[in-house]
């Protein structure tokens, strides 16, 4: 069953990135008892990260630096909408990176 399972997550993430960000971002909130309201519209995958100013571009199988990564600007609220951006991988283990962005996000 779990090869299954992950046989239709590659389908998923091949097909639709966005519904695989989404189940990843659903499975992250029940694992920290956050909450979670965004539906697959709410994700927009921009063509370029706004942290690093790099071309977002998925990899096979271990996200690359460039891989899109859904990420929280405020950790505390959850997944929620307008709490939420697509940056690249890079960006989102990028601490400081991602402290400045949120920051000109917050300004805006």
């Amino acid at each position: 069953m779990r090869k299954n399972a992950k046989a239709l997550y590659w389908r998923t993430l091949e097909t639709d990135p966005r519904k695989a960000m989404l189940q990843n971002a659903q499975r992250a909130a029940r694992r920290f008892s956050i909450p979670i309201d965004i539906t697959v519209d709410d994700i927009v995958i921009p063509a370029r990260c706004p942290a690093f100013d790099i071309q977002l571009e998925r990899s096979n199988g271990v996200a690359g630096e460039a891989s899109p990564s859904i990420v929280r600007i405020e950790p505390e609220l959850g997944y929620v909408k307008g709490n939420v951006i697509v940056v690249s991988a890079k960006a989102a283990r990028d601490v400081l990176a991602r402290t400045l962005l949120f920051k000109a996000l917050r300004a805006n």
